[in-house]
C-alpha cells in the first residue's frame, strides 16, 4: 500500500526528529516539574524518562452536585496539600456500550463529579511559551471522556496538550423555565458547552505553569467535539480565550432547536425539558427542581434513556440567548464569530459505521434508503437519488457524510469570508486498518488515530505506511497550532478555502491540494436547508 504524499515524508520525518523548542525560558524561569500550583491548590503529575510530564484529574471547576446540578460551572473548590494527578478521573455520566459493536465503550468509572481536565507536556520551564492544544472530545454530547486521548506524539512536537471532560447528555444539555429563570440571563441548556469555555478560562489561568503560552491557543475537536468548536466560535462569552481552531467532522450549521421557541421543524427545547422533568418525577406534573436535583444521578441516566427524545443530538446544543445568542449559521452569515484562523475538514466515508443503527428502523435496501432520505431531506427528498449511487448502502452512508459532516465544514469554511481570518478544509480519505476496512474506509473518527499516533484504535492494525500518514497530520495539526498556518518546510501546499477556488486538502489515498468536493451534494443540501428555515419563523441564512 502506497500514498502519494510518501514523498515528502523523508523530510517531515528528519523535522519530527529534532527535539522541538519554544521561546527560550527568561532567565530564572522556574522549572515545570511534577509538582505544580494551580488554581484550588498544588497537583502531583508524573514524569518520564523521555521527559514528557503527565498531569491527569485536574478540576477546573466545582463538583456539578446537588444546588449545581444543572446549574452553570461554579469555581473550583480549593484543597489542602497535594492533590494526586497521576490517575484520571471519572468520566461524565453517560450511557455505556453505546454506540454499538464499533464505538460502543464500557468499563470506566463515572460520576457527576466529572468536570476536570488532564495536561501532557515536554516543557522543562515556565516561560517556554509553547503553543496550546485543547481537545474536546466527541461522542454525539452523550458520550465520551478526555483521558482516552493520549500526548505522546502531539507534545513531541513541541507543544502543550489539554484533554477535558464536560457535562454530557440532559446533565449537560438541559433547558427549563425554572432553571432559566434562575439566571441573570434568563437562560438555561448547554451547560456542556459552559463547561468547555470555563475549561478554557482555567487554561487562561494556568497553562503558563506547564510552558504553555495563554495567547496561543488552539482548541480541536471530532464529531460533537467539532461541533463544539463552531459552537465556541460562535460563542461571545468564549471570545479572547483561544485563538485558532481545528474542526474534525462536524459543526453546528443545521437549523438549530430555540431554547423558547418552537419552529415548524423542531419544538422548543424548554418544552423538552418540561417533558424530561415531568419523566423524572415519575409522570408527575407537580415538578420543583430542588428534587429533581436531589435524585441520584443513576436514576436521572435511567430516564435519558427511557425516550429517544431525551438524548435527540439535535435538541442538545441550543441558541439559548446567552452562550449561543443565534443559530451558528446566522452568527457565521453575520461575521459575529471569533476572527481566528480554523482548519476544517470531514472524512469520505464517515457514514460506513452507522448503518447498523438505522437499517432497524427504516428498513433495508432501496425502500430503506428512501425511507432515510425523507425523514432527513424531506425538503428535496424526491431528487436524492440523482446524487447517489445504486447502490443503497453506499447511497445511505454517502448521504449521511454529506449531510451531518461535509456539508457542515464546507459551510463553516465558506462563512469566514465574513471575517478576516482564513479557514482551511481538508477531506480525509486514508483507510484504518480495521476489520472489513474494505466496507468502513474512511470512517467516522477514523482520523483521530493518527492526529493522536494511537493507530491501534478500533482494533487496528497498522502498518508502516499508518504510521508515516501520522507523523505527517501530527506536524499539520501542530504547525497550524503555532501559527495559524498549516503551511511549512516539508508540508504539502495548502491554500486557504474561498467560495471561488472551493480549495481543500486530501489527506491519505491521494495527499494534495484539489477542489470542487462534492458539489452537487452540497447544493441539494444546502436548498433543503433553506428550506426548513424559511418554512419555520426564522428567515433563511442564505437570504443574508
Amino acid at each position: 500500500m502506497t500514498i502519494r504524499c510518501l514523498s515528502i515524508l523523508s523530510l517531515v520525518l528528519l523535522l519530527s526528529a529534532c527535539e522541538p523548542s519554544g521561546e527560550s525560558p527568561a532567565a530564572g524561569a522556574a522549572p515545570v516539574a511534577e509538582s505544580v500550583q494551580v488554581t484550588g491548590g498544588a497537583i502531583r503529575g508524573s514524569a518520564g524518562t523521555d521527559g514528557l510530564k503527565q498531569y491527569r484529574g485536574i478540576p477546573y471547576a466545582a463538583p456539578p452536585v446537588g444546588r449545581l446540578r444543572w446549574a452553570p460551572p461554579a469555581p473550583v473548590e480549593p484543597w489542602q496539600g497535594e492533590r494526586s494527578a497521576v490517575q484520571p478521573r471519572p468520566a461524565c455520566m453517560q450511557p455505556v456500550g453505546q454506540g454499538g459493536s464499533f464505538y460502543g465503550e464500557q468499563g470506566f468509572p463515572m460520576s457527576e463529579d466529572c468536570l476536570t481536565l488532564n495536561v501532557w507536556t515536554r516543557a522543562a520551564h515556565e516561560g517556554e511559551q509553547l503553543p496550546v492544544m485543547v481537545w474536546v472530545h466527541g461522542g454525539a454530547l452523550v458520550t465520551g471522556r478526555g483521558d482516552a486521548y493520549p500526548g505522546e506524539l502531539l507534545t513531541s512536537k513541541g507543544v502543550v496538550l489539554v484533554t477535558i471532560n464536560y457535562r454530557l447528555g440532559r446533565f449537560g444539555f438541559f433547558a427549563h423555565p425554572e432553571l432559566s429563570a434562575e439566571q441573570a440571563q434568563g437562560a438555561s441548556g448547554n451547560q456542556g458547552i459552559r463547561d468547555q469555555i470555563q475549561a478554557l478560562q482555567w487554561v487562561q489561568d494556568n497553562i503558563s505553569r506547564f510552558g504553555g503560552d495563554p495567547d496561543n491557543v488552539t482548541i480541536f475537536g471530532e464529531s460533537a467535539g467539532s461541533l463544539s468548536m463552531s459552537l465556541l466560535q460562535a460563542s461571545p462569552l468564549a471570545k479572547g480565550l483561544f485563538h485558532r481552531v481545528i474542526g474534525q467532522s462536524g459543526g453546528a450549521f443545521q437549523p438549530m432547536w430555540f431554547r423558547d421557541r418552537a419552529t415548524q421543524y423542531a419544538d422548543s427545547a424548554e418544552a423538552l425539558g418540561e417533558r424530561f422533568a415531568t419523566a423524572l418525577a415519575g409522570g408527575s406534573d407537580e415538578v420543583a427542581m430542588a428534587d429533581l436535583r436531589e435524585l441520584s444521578a443513576d436514576h436521572v441516566l435511567e430516564v435519558i434513556n427511557s425516550a429517544p427524545e431525551f438524548s435527540n443530538y439535535d435538541s442538545l446544543a441550543i441558541v439559548d440567548g446567552e452562550v449561543i445568542p443565534d443559530e451558528v449559521a446566522r452568527i457565521f452569515a453575520t461575521g459575529r464569530q471569533a476572527d481566528v484562523p480554523v482548519m476544517i475538514g470531514s472524512n469520505a466515508n464517515e457514514g460506513t459505521t452507522f448503518l447498523e443503527f438505522f437499517t432497524p428502523i427504516f428498513g433495508e435496501g432501496s425502500e430503506g434508503f428512501a425511507a432515510y432520505s425523507e425523514a432527513t431531506l424531506p425538503e428535496v427528498a424526491q431528487g436524492i437519488g440523482e446524487h447517489y449511487a445504486d447502490d443503497p448502502r453506499e447511497a445511505w452512508a454517502d448521504l449521511f457524510g454529506d449531510v451531518l459532516f461535509a456539508y457542515p465544514m464546507r459551510a463553516w469554511a465558506r462563512s469566514m469570508a465574513n471575517v478576516d481570518s482564513d479557514a482551511y478544509l481538508y477531506w480525509f480519505t486514508w483507510s484504518p486498518p480495521v476489520a472489513n476496512k474494505e466496507w468502513y474506509r474512511a470512517f467516522h473518527a477514523g482520523e483521530i488515530g493518527y492526529v493522536f499516533g494511537n493507530l491501534t484504535m478500533f482494533n487496528a492494525t497498522p502498518e508502516p505506511e499508518d504510521h508515516q500518514l501520522s507523523e505527517l497530520m501530527a506536524e499539520i495539526w501542530t504547525q497550524f497550532a503555532r501559527t495559524g498556518d498549516p503551511n511549512g518546510p516539508g508540508l504539502p501546499g495548502w491554500a486557504p478555502y474561498t467560495a471561488d477556488t472551493e480549495t481543500y486538502m486530501e489527506l491519505g489515498v491521494e495527499t494534495g491540494q484539489k477542489s470542487e468536493l462534492r458539489i452537487a451534494q452540497m447544493e441539494m443540501i444546502e436548498k433543503a436547508w433553506a428550506q426548513r428555515r424559511t418554512r419555520g419563523t426564522f428567515e433563511s441564512i442564505t437570504a443574508d
